[in-house]
């Protein structure tokens, strides 16, 4: 493993190997034990890791009862299941609006180029000068064959 590589894997997942690619760890394992200037950048990547990390938190049951006590003496309640149900409307809604704007915008785009496309018909029927002779297939000396 480069050093270049190493570096990039350090920035993309930090010095905790059990996040990096499996077929990563072993190589940069070996790598940071053989390489001191990449034991150098493990060490500052382990350095900012520590640094950067929250520390974990989990509250007691007793914290957890007291919060639960204070919300209900304050008269708030559980959410209802309903709520569930009306974001899950909401979402359809969202989508049936986006695909009611699409269509509307194809409808209005068809009908605001029909004007345009009329037009453009009609130049390029002036442009061919086609006439009646021509679309009959007619010219005027067969016209005079048949008296």
């Amino acid at each position: 493993m480069t050093p270049d590589r190493f570096s990039y894997l350090l920035d993309a997942y930090g010095a905790d190997f059990a996040r990096w690619p499996q077929a990563e760890r072993d190589a940069a394992r070996l790598a940071r034990d053989a390489d001191p200037a990449i034991k150098v950048l493990w060490d500052e990547a382990q350095a900012f890791d520590d640094l950067i990390a929250l520390p974990r938190v989990a509250p007691d049951a007793d914290l957890r009862e007291r919060v639960i006590a204070m919300a209900a003496t304050a008269g708030l309640r559980p959410r209802a299941p309903l709520n569930r149900w009306f974001s899950l409307w909401s979402g359809a809604g969202i989508a049936a609006t986006g695909v009611a704007g699409a269509l509307l915008g194809v409808v209005l785009a068809n009908h605001l180029n029909a004007p345009m496309r009329a037009e453009t018909v009609l130049y390029q029927a002036s442009l061919q000068a086609t006439d009646d002779v021509d679309v009959l297939g007619m010219d005027v000396a067969s016209l005079e064959d048949m008296h």
